[in-house]
């Protein structure tokens, strides 16, 4: 099986780490904006600040922040497992040359830190219908509702990872995971995949 899974939010939890460094930043450049929406992922909505300021901030600390966000649990033991199990892991991200000095090697390196394997990573993707479907992916795994929707329309399984910017949308009504247990246990009882190793005391718990 060809397994897609995105990073930002799926892979990593970044959605305290985004409003930490926000914050921080602003305390630092002694700026008069504040945070006023936790349920969103674009930083142009979490803090009342123009855009000009936002994007400001985003070329001067992400590529740091997205350097050092931590990976969920039991991603690297989950993707580990679905690699040694025969299964091929593509990573496409929508981080793009626009936004980071270096996506490839940013993301590539953050990959290697936290020992998560893959058979392939391709980035700058913002809409990930096409290469989905030419990389031949049979299940994807992300935090957006609407990049999942789109690949449902076109006949792809789907999971969506729970996070706060996403738990009260109505657009996606496929799986929904909280944590990469949940996604292992899923996949093996619905038989989309065959793993050699299961990782029993995470099944036990379900």
């Amino acid at each position: 099986m060809i397994i897609g899974i995105d990073i930002d939010d799926t892979l990593t939890y970044l959605h305290d780490t985004r409003i930490e460094t926000a914050e921080r930043y602003i305390l630092q450049n002694k700026l008069p904006y504040k945070l006023v929406k936790t349920d969103t992922h674009l930083f142009s909505e979490m803090f009342d600040w123009p855009v000009d300021e936002c994007d400001k901030f985003w070329f001067k600390e992400a590529d740091r922040m997205l350097s050092k966000v931590k990976a969920r649990e039991f991603a690297s033991e989950t993707i580990n497992n679905l690699i040694a199990s025969g299964n091929k892991i593509i990573i496409i991200t929508a981080r793009t040359s626009e936004w980071h000095k270096d996506p490839y090697q940013l993301s590539y390196d953050w990959l290697k830190k936290n020992n998560i394997p893959f058979d392939k990573l391709m980035v700058g993707h913002l809409d990930k219908t096409q290469v989905c479907v030419e990389e031949k992916i049979d299940i994807f795994i992300d935090d957006m509702p609407n990049t999942l929707v789109k690949l449902q329309n076109i006949g792809i399984k789907t999971i969506m990872m729970n996070n706060p910017h996403n738990n009260s949308q109505h657009i996606y009504s496929g799986k929904i995971v909280n944590n990469w247990q949940e996604i292992e246990s899923f996949l093996i009882k619905n038989k989309n995949i065959k793993l050699n190793c299961i990782h029993k005391d995470n099944l036990d718990k379900k």
